[in-house]
């Protein structure tokens, strides 16, 4: 709906949608990672949209690296209990175990 009025906004709407449900709901995103993304997409996102510095490709390209970093992370840490947990982070039972005492 979006679309016809404000291109831009439109993106930005699916963008952090789509990166919400990825981080939510897919990953179980660390509260941390989820603020570190969402301050930084809205310190480039808002200049974009306002005064197109910089570019909006810039933004999604920097943004899809800073996801794919975090990502990295999350799926790295001990505590990762999101999708495919089981192949990725067999010893999450044992930590959270170990957490219990």
């Amino acid at each position: 709906m979006l679309h016809p009025i404000h291109h831009k906004l439109s993106w930005t709407v699916l963008f952090t949608l789509a990166h919400f449900f990825l981080f939510c709901n897919v990953l179980r995103m660390r509260r941390r990672y989820e603020l570190i993304w969402a301050a930084l997409f809205v310190a480039l996102a808002a200049p974009s949209l306002s005064n197109d510095i910089p570019a909006w490709a810039m933004v999604i390209v920097i943004m899809l690296a800073v996801t794919a970093v975090l990502v990295f992370l999350q799926l790295r840490h001990p505590s990762y209990h999101g999708v495919c947990w089981r192949w990725l982070n067999p010893g999450l039972p044992q930590w959270w175990a170990n957490r219990q005492r």
